[in-house]
Formats: structure tokens, C-alpha cells, sequence
């Protein structure tokens, strides 16, 4: 009959393994709560929202643009609203939100192709 193999154990009589698995739990569940704490101390930055011009497409005797708005805040905006062109040929929509550090793209209609110096703003967002 063949005997069970065991691992090398401590004094203690308990396996290494057993110790190790333990540090790393110890360790990992240290790091979760440093993280919990941190971000529970710490501000969200405000959204600091960024338009650009990614491309211009021809749709019949129009053009629409597509531009891409960017938060590079921590928090939030909600109803980003953007505009671009210069007068007559202004257009304007409304972004449902934009997410902390990320990107959402919306298009804007033209009856001039909108070139690199169309000038694109954002008019004004809320707080979800």
C-alpha cells in the first residue's frame, strides 16, 4: 500500500503551503482595504471636458462632423451640451454624459465642411 505523500511541514507541524496561501491572503486583503481608504479620503477632480474634430463625412449638400469629447476629471458630467462653427453656420447637441476619464463621440451637422480650424466648444454640462 503506498503512503501519502506529504509536504515539508514548520515546527509548528503545519505545511508551508499553508502559511504561504495565508501571507498572500493577508497581503491581498491589506492592499484591498489601503485601496478602500485611499479612495474613500480622496476628492473626485471635477470634469475637465476636452472637444475635438475626429472627422468630416459629406451627407448630400451637407457635411456631418464627428467629435469626440473627452473628461479627464473624476466625476461625471451629464447633459454636455457642445457646439462648433462660426456664424451663420453654427451647430449644437447635447451629450447625455460623459464619464470620468472617458470618451464619448457625438456628430454635428454642417452645410461648409468643417476643417482642423473649426473652432468646437463645450457650452455647459450638469451634475448627474
Amino acid at each position: 500500500m503506498a503512503t501519502a505523500r506529504k509536504g515539508p511541514k514548520t515546527e509548528t507541524g503545519r505545511p508551508v503551503l499553508e502559511w504561504v496561501m495565508a501571507g498572500l491572503g493577508l497581503v491581498l486583503t491589506l492592499a484591498a482595504l489601503a485601496l478602500v481608504l485611499r479612495d474613500a479620503s480622496s476628492r473626485p477632480s471635477p470634469p475637465s471636458l476636452e472637444v475635438r474634430l475626429v472627422e468630416a463625412r459629406p451627407m448630400g449638400d451637407q457635411w456631418v462632423a464627428e467629435v469626440e469629447v473627452t473628461n479627464r476629471g473624476d466625476a461625471t458630467a451629464a447633459s454636455v451640451e457642445v457646439e462648433g462653427g462660426q456664424a451663420p453656420d453654427v451647430a449644437s447637441a447635447t451629450l447625455d454624459y460623459a464619464p470620468g476619464h472617458g470618451r464619448e463621440r457625438l456628430s454635428l451637422v454642417f452645410e461648409a465642411r468643417p476643417g482642423p480650424d473649426t473652432p468646437f466648444r463645450i457650452r455647459g454640462w450638469s451634475e448627474p
